[in-house]
């Protein structure tokens, strides 16, 4: 007999590619995972999760879906920018670097506010 994560994961190839899938068993006997496809651009988080869930509704008994955690649902790039460092693949992304803090004018001013020093008294 098979565990529930092949049962759902037999569900959920029938829309998407196994390499698109993660899966793990959470406490309980729970489990959850990650979908990242292409398939979600352009669909918000609720059309995504009622895309995933009717499946589960069509195929699992109640019993199943009851132990199901949840499923986060990311596109390609949408994983890439939540988890990757590296960001210079990212189409249109200007990267804007601060070299240098902004300079005090001469006068103590910055952006048209007085600075003061502070000076601590009797330490």
């Amino acid at each position: 007999m098979e565990n529930l994560i092949e049962r759902v994961r037999k569900v959920l190839r029938k829309e998407f590619l196994s390499r698109e899938l993660l899966m793990q068993n959470a406490r309980g006997g729970m489990i959850g995972g990650w979908i990242i496809s292409d398939s979600f651009t352009g669909l918000d988080v609720m059309k995504r999760q009622q895309r995933i869930w009717k499946l589960f509704e069509s195929y699992l008994n109640e019993k199943d879906r009851n132990r199901i955690v949840g499923f986060h649902t990311f596109t390609p790039l949408e994983k890439k920018m939540a988890f990757d460092d590296d960001l210079d693949e990212l189409p249109a992304k200007k990267k804007s670097v601060v070299t240098q803090p902004p300079k005090l004018a001469g006068n103590g001013h910055r952006n048209g506010r007085t600075t003061t020093k502070r000076r601590v008294v009797g330490a």
